[in-house]
């Protein structure tokens, strides 16, 4: 049961951070796009960050949602 849910705590947050820095970085992308390219090796850099961006949120988000799980498991464990 412990490990199911610090399995569930890691996903959600890297789920979550993910869709954060998602619904962020489109907007920011088709910004660029219409003020800064100028050719599409301008934009497949830019993919690329975004790409990197989005991996990094994941792994941050995956390491939030486990140290998220430790601070609930010790409360848990201050009640009882």
């Amino acid at each position: 049961m412990r490990l199911a849910a610090r399995i569930l705590f890691i996903v959600v947050g890297a789920i979550a951070l993910g869709f954060v820095f998602y619904k962020v970085i489109g907007p920011v992308g088709y910004w660029y796009e219409l003020n800064f390219a100028q050719s599409d090796d301008d934009l497949g850099r830019a993919y690329m960050v975004a790409l990197a961006v989005q991996l990094a949120a994941l792994i941050v988000g995956g390491w939030l949602g486990d140290r998220l799980f430790r601070r609930w498991r010790r409360k848990q464990a201050d009640r009882a």
